[in-house]
């Protein structure tokens, strides 16, 4: 998958990268966890890990796309549920995927 070198969130855009596995771990003050992904919103920047195949890509770039709304719209409490996030991530990508013509009617 070719990531977008940005996303508008609240008309803040957001840079998009791909690191490497080891560089997220290391940016990371959890070292219990993997991360596969990492929004920084200080720094209006979101970066994916590299390598991973499309529909992981996809999800995780959905998943910090959730977590930068969240925080841009003052949900800091809910921002720190990962299993919320990861939840809304999968349902909206599916919602999307199952649904074109309704977003496309939503949208429009």
């Amino acid at each position: 998958m070719q990531l977008p070198k940005s996303v508008l969130i609240d008309d803040i855009e957001y840079k998009v990268e791909e690191v490497s596995h080891k560089e997220l771990q290391l940016s990371s003050e959890d070292f219990k966890n993997e991360y596969w992904g990492e929004t920084r919103c200080k720094q209006a920047s979101i970066r994916i890990c590299e390598g991973m195949a499309d529909d992981e890509t996809k999800i995780t770039l959905v998943h910090e796309i959730i977590h930068a709304i969240l925080q841009e719209r003052g949900f800091d409490q809910q921002n720190n549920d990962e299993a919320m996030v990861d939840g809304l991530a999968h349902a909206l990508r599916m919602l999307v995927k199952q649904n074109p013509e309704l977003i496309k009617e939503v949208l429009s």
